[in-house]
């Protein structure tokens, strides 16, 4: 390209430029006249000046407690970060933290007015507190609990046992402690039966460069692919764990499917087995579904002995707010947002209902219509006692606790009721819809996990419907934040 040619595109581009300012003054402009019009017909007074500086900042920056903020945005502002914690008629009120940061890009305008503080770079590896001369006193200071001596200037050394609690504790305060350890090239071998899409390559090129890494990337988008992509590349012995036997059945699939000549080379167990390997020594291990952890249980699972770690996860917020545990035993973040992945149509946007009824046998006869309706199903029940009701009502099969062979009875029936056995991680590109009957109250992680189910679908329109009385509407709505945490909308009939 010539410097006539480059300057002719420079102009064009500038031009384009323009052209979007002006669009952007142009919407301003409505919206300012459109909000005017409707103050004016409510006949409320208002001082412009004022509506000018709103457009300028549509939002409140509140503190909720050290280092985590409120930030509170009208609804009719499409705007969705961190962490919904509840919704009024007319304002969504998210939380932000430090490790919002960590997972997507905040808007500049708020990291400015943020200003989380700088953190001393104390770095963790082998039992040894990496501190830097500079700090080593405020380390010992600050982290005495968990230190045992001074070794030089520049290092502490650390409690036996404590070394887990120390990590978590340091990502509490907003420091990523972890000291990048690349993936040995004789660990390495080559594989490429699955061929993975652009932000999947980021991922495993940071594994590669640390050797330790959490996945948060949205239901459907590939983190089990990539689980088993790692199990193929990387040599020797490895361990998946997972919360539920549920998906020792999918994980096995999966491996059978894709890396039937590396199944000897893997285990599987369930979180609550680990005294199966306690003693065993492995090259990498695959925690799956790892924020639903329970809390005593991170300490024990951090002390399997690994190379190398992955952590797998469709968010790694937690109810109970230990977020800090998950990015201890998994490693450096690495997340992508719900919009990229919307927008290239790796997942799919379902349909969202709330169907509201008088009480548990309207929503019988309710579910009864809809399933006048054939699609492939699932719908989920909480309660064992009405899981059985519906399935010798509507004759269909009831997946639950003590079900054998679930994954293949899911898979082959149109229609079936899954108990919470059914919430975490199962996949099925042919499911078209998923009816709740019955749930875990206000949980917000277990709504997040059924809608996920639809993230998988191959389908061009899923649907998600919920059946709830009043009351548990009215006790129970702060589960449906999940949804529109995301920027979804959800249709309420009555």
């Amino acid at each position: 390209m010539n410097l006539e040619e480059i300057r002719k595109s420079f102009e064009e581009g500038l031009s384009k430029l323009d052209e979007l300012i002006e669009e952007l003054k142009s919407e301003r402009n409505r919206l300012k006249a459109e909000i005017e019009s409707k103050l004016n017909q409510l006949q409320l007074n208002f001082i412009p000046e004022e509506l000018e500086s709103f457009l300028e900042e549509p939002y409140i920056i509140m503190p909720r407690r050290k280092d985590e903020f409120y930030v509170i945005v009208p609804k009719f502002i499409n705007f969705h970060i961190g962490w919904l914690e509840r919704q009024t008629k007319s304002y969504n009120i998210f939380v932000i933290n430090r490790y919002t940061q960590w997972l997507q890009p905040l808007p500049e305008e708020l990291k400015k007015k943020l200003q989380f503080p700088d953190q001393p770079p104390f770095k963790v590896i082998d039992g040894i507190l990496f501190t830097s001369k500079e700090y080593q006193d405020e380390a010992w200071r600050k982290y005495r609990k968990y230190l045992s001596k001074r070794e030089g200037d520049d290092r502490i050394r650390i409690k036996k046992g404590y070394e887990f609690e120390l990590i978590a504790k340091l990502i509490e305060d907003g420091i990523l402690p972890f000291i990048p350890q690349p993936v040995d090239k004789i660990n390495l071998r080559e594989w490429d039966g699955i061929k993975l899409r652009d932000y999947q390559k980021y991922a495993w090129d940071e594994f590669i460069k640390k050797g330790a890494i959490g996945i948060y990337w949205a239901f459907g988008a590939g983190k089990s692919l990539f689980g088993i992509y790692a199990l193929a590349r990387i040599k020797g012995r490895k361990l998946v764990v997972v919360p539920t036997r549920t998906l020792i059945e999918q994980w096995k699939e999966r491996i059978v499917k894709h890396i039937p000549e590396y199944i000897n080379e893997i285990d599987l167990i369930t979180y609550h087995s680990y005294h199966k390997v306690s003693k065993n020594q492995y090259t990498l291990v695959i925690f799956d579904e790892v924020h639903h952890l329970p809390a005593n249980t991170f300490i024990r699972l951090s002390t399997i002995k690994t190379k190398y770690r992955i952590g797998l996860s469709g968010s790694p917020f937690r109810e109970d707010g230990r977020e800090n545990y998950i990015f201890a035993l998994t490693g450096f973040p690495v997340g992508t947002t719900w919009e990229e992945l919307l927008k290239k149509r790796i997942v799919r946007e379902p349909t969202f209902r709330v169907y509201l009824v008088k009480d548990r046998g309207e929503k019988l006869k309710k579910l009864g219509e809809l399933l006048k309706i054939p699609s492939k199903t699932i719908i989920f029940c909480d309660s064992i006692e009405l899981g059985k009701t519906i399935s010798n009502k509507f004759n269909i099969p009831f997946v639950y606790g003590e079900t054998k062979d679930r994954m293949s009875l899911i898979k082959e029936s149109q229609t079936c009721v899954v108990s919470r056995v059914g919430d975490e991680g199962i996949s099925f590109p042919e499911i078209e819809r998923v009816i709740e009957v019955a749930f875990l109250a206000g949980s917000r992680m277990q709504e997040s996990q059924r809608f996920g189910r639809l993230m998988h679908s191959q389908k061009r329109e899923p649907e998600h419907i919920i059946l709830m009385t009043e009351e548990e509407f009215k006790r129970y709505n702060k589960r449906l934040y999940a949804i529109t945490e995301r920027g979804f909308g959800i249709e309420v009939v009555r």
